[in-house]
């Protein structure tokens, strides 16, 4: 539950509300505004009925002011310096600096503080059978903090040998230079990654690098994209489970990014926003960015509304409500067709979710990459931006395992292949995808 008024927001002007559920005043309640206990169990035993997994986004790091702990236990909360603010680096000040100044910083360091967050989280976790966590600001918790909180869930729930997913979010960057120059920032979101502690974690070193300079901007190119994939992958613990993503709550949409007529108004909150494209390159952008990011290794995101290609600037112009699929434009019409197909052929093709990730022809504009699973079939990833066909040969025995003849469908609807001589050849549409694999 959250708090009923507004408060300032970080410029100092605006007042906003926590409507998100970041800034809890109860422990164990469903904000009554948003249906209460019975409109989550519904929405999770409706989700579970499709086969869909549901993960809670766990706060571990601030409550709001009026939180029921605040009262009851001051002792559990640091106040100091508010992130960002000048002497107060997110980084620097991670474990003690407050997000803003009426949401105290939880103090992990004192056990009792620690264990009652763990247990709530536990306490969420088995009364609406949720399925892991997605824990957010990990940097600014105690590394205790984490650990103890997956060793509660590994222990609790997971004896009898189903797993639960917990997943981190660490905002870090990237930095355009060469190796070992972003150890740092590869450093940090692997610290919390492991046996003891999360699943994986939030790839912001491949968003900052790769997913708007490559698919939105074309300031880099596929060449890029395909590098520092590869590079960031040998940097993670190994049996890490990353999630990429195009676009999220805290960036803005992608659609604005990559549209020239208002990429420049990205970043504006309140005043001279982005408005609505009005042609169909950022669409065209937003198709290519999806068919690399949902063919990936790990969990990606899809941020909802970015399947049809969302615009909107930052927060709070990047969280505008969801649309029905009948009041949308042509261009987003197509976009979610396509996004669609890609969704099938991740839940169709068992390569595209457990497939290693081999690279097999890049150029500046085009990318073509192999997903080889330790057992069974192998599939084939070509995308490319570039405004005309590009006819693609690849070997794909000696890299992926099909042999010659085995036949090839296309998961986008285009025609089927057959590997002949250990290699293909793939017509990639322009501005467009193909996906194949053996299953029809």
């Amino acid at each position: 539950t959250n708090p009923v008024g507004a408060y300032l927001a970080a410029d100092g002007v605006h007042n906003v509300t926590g409507y998100h559920g970041y800034w809890p005043i109860k422990a164990r309640e469903v904000d009554a505004r948003i249906g209460g206990q019975a409109a989550l169990q519904d929405l999770v035993n409706e989700a579970h009925a499709h086969g869909i997994r549901i993960l809670q986004d766990f706060v571990l790091n601030h409550v709001h002011e009026d939180h029921e702990y605040v009262t009851a236990h001051p002792g559990w909360f640091r106040t100091g310096c508010v992130c960002g603010t000048p002497g107060c680096d997110w980084t620097t000040n991670a474990l003690d600096c407050m997000f803003a100044s009426y949401m105290p910083d939880i103090d992990h360091r004192v056990p009792e503080a620690n264990a009652a967050f763990v247990a709530d989280a536990v306490w969420w976790m088995d009364e609406f059978d949720l399925d892991g966590l997605r824990v957010d600001a990990v940097k600014h918790v105690e590394e205790s903090a984490t650990r103890n909180l997956a060793a509660e869930v590994r222990e609790t729930f997971e004896a009898a040998g189903t797993r639960n997913f917990l997943m981190g979010e660490t905002a870090m960057g990237w930095s355009d230079c060469p190796d070992p120059c972003n150890d740092e920032n590869y450093g940090t979101i692997s610290r919390y990654v492991g046996p003891h502690g999360l699943d994986g974690q939030f790839d912001f070193v491949l968003y900052h690098g790769v997913s708007y300079r490559t698919f939105a901007t074309d300031s880099k190119g596929m060449l890029h994209a395909d590098y520092w994939f590869q590079h960031g992958m040998s940097k993670y613990p190994a049996d890490a489970i990353m999630t990429p993503y195009i676009g999220s709550h805290d960036t803005p949409r992608f659609v604005t990014l990559a549209d020239p007529a208002n990429a420049s108004k990205a970043g504006n909150q309140w005043s001279d926003i982005a408005g609505a494209p009005s042609e169909s390159l950022p669409y065209e952008r937003a198709r290519v960015g999806f068919a690399w990011l949902l063919n990936l290794p790990g969990a990606p995101l899809l941020y909802y509304g970015d399947e049809y290609g969302q615009w909107g600037g930052a927060d709070p112009n990047n969280r505008m409500m969801w649309r029905e699929p009948s009041t949308l434009t042509a261009d987003e019409q197509a976009t979610l067709t396509f996004v669609r197909k890609l969704g099938m052929a991740r839940k169709n093709v068992p390569a595209l979710r457990r497939g290693d990730y081999v690279s097999l022809h890049v150029t500046e504009d085009t990318l073509v990459f192999g997903r080889k699973p330790a057992s069974g079939s192998a599939a084939i990833v070509a995308l490319t931006r570039a405004s005309t066909v590009q006819n693609v040969a690849t070997e794909v025995t000696t890299k992926l395992g099909l042999s010659s003849g085995t036949l090839l469908h296309d998961q986008m609807g285009g025609p089927a292949v057959t590997v002949a001589a250990g290699n293909v050849q793939i017509a990639i549409p322009a501005k467009g995808a193909v996906v194949l694999s053996v299953e029809p």
